[in-house]
């Protein structure tokens, strides 16, 4: 007799959570909880040996050199398949003084849209949107998990005034969060990140504290849109422990074609990335096997800026990254036959060893 494999459940589909209440918070959050979202923390690198000033009127002069942030002291690309995967996937976790919200609260534009003379909008031309599922929505970042989503801002050089690329990432640890590898400047050896928490109109919606610097980066060797492209950040304040995060598993066969997945990010071409934007119900078309790690093919709306992006099903006992927003990538056969173009979303066992170890390392 030929043994079965048992697939595991799919995730709930938007029906099944709009039957679902929402859940209040539980408990009043800790006063170092409060404290540390509350509390503006403003990290300076000065030149070594160097000290801080201060004038009068509460004014403080920095050495020549230094700047506002930190940059990173480690990075490590990690040889594919030397992460393994956990023998159960890593679980989400709600803090009890964190509302539980099924769905995000929409908001609209907040920066005029361009027009034509007859009053009809612009529309942006950009690789990556199929319109097969109603247009990205903006919304408010508030309460899990959504306001464990949140922007990350690059810098190839810590000391410049301006970042060099944006994108996403999610919480998915205490002090972890989970992006793209192609998002890390790898070989900039004084390069920084900053992840804004529920990032919404330049402020993090859980308060002044709801950021952090990267203070190390991992991920898998290559930075191209591959089933691999793949990284976690290490914070230097415990966001996790604070706002929660999503847990993370590998995506099973049986889930082609169900509806559902939701995608969020901070694209550029809808509200400027001023506002996070997401799409629900969107399923997989295809996943191809890339040793441990899996390409996740489907047609969601995804475009610069939402690279990073959590591409996640909502379970029983919360929700599960199954992949992270990679890219688009078109793939041309001969005489035309074969060909397609899909956006990826990197996954598979690749994805839950590497948030496995950053749970387990960055405690």
């Amino acid at each position: 007799m030929t043994a079965h494999h048992a697939h595991p459940a799919p995730p709930l589909t938007l029906e099944d959570l709009a039957r679902l209440d929402d859940l209040p918070a539980e408990e009043k959050a800790p006063d170092e909880v409060r404290e540390g979202l509350a509390t503006v923390r403003a990290p300076v690198t000065m030149p070594q040996g160097e000290k801080l000033r201060q004038k009068g009127g509460g004014t403080f002069v920095l050495p020549e050199g230094s700047f506002y942030g930190r940059a990173m002291t480690e990075t490590e690309l990690h040889e594919i398949g030397t992460l393994r995967a956990p023998d159960t996937p890593p679980r989400p976790h709600r803090p009890l003084w964190q509302p539980l919200l099924h769905y995000p609260r929409p908001t609209g534009p907040s920066l005029k849209m361009m027009r034509r003379i007859n009053g009809s909008t612009v529309i942006p031309l950009t690789t990556g949107v199929y319109g097969e599922y109603p247009p990205r929505q903006t919304f408010f970042p508030s309460g899990y998990p959504w306001s464990c989503i949140g922007r990350i801002f690059i810098r190839n050089d810590a000391g410049s005034p301006n970042w060099d690329a944006s994108g996403t990432a999610v919480l998915v640890g205490k002090r972890a969060v989970l992006t793209v590898a192609h998002a890390v400047p790898w070989g900039a050896p004084n390069a920084s990140i900053q992840f804004v928490a529920g990032y919404f109109d330049g402020n993090s919606s859980a308060g002044a504290g709801g950021q952090s610097w990267a203070t190390a980066a991992h991920g898998y060797a290559g930075q191209d849109v591959t089933a691999h492209d793949m990284a976690v950040l290490r914070l230097a304040d415990p966001l996790g422990d604070w706002l929660g995060g999503m847990g993370a598993r590998p995506f099973d066969d049986s889930w082609r074609g169900g509806a559902y997945w939701t995608s969020v990010g901070y694209p550029g071409d809808v509200d400027n990335a001023e506002r996070p934007s997401f799409q629900s119900s969107i399923h997989v078309i295809d996943d191809d096997e890339d040793g441990d790690a899996q390409e996740l093919e489907h047609h969601a709306d995804e475009t610069p800026g939402d690279s990073g992006g959590a591409f996640f099903g909502t379970w029983s006992d919360g929700p599960y990254a199954v992949g992270t927003v990679s890219g688009f990538e078109q793939v041309n056969g001969p005489l035309g036959i074969g060909s397609e173009d899909n956006n990826i979303s990197a996954g598979g066992n690749a994805l839950t060893g590497l948030v496995n170890f950053a749970r387990t390392t960055w405690t």
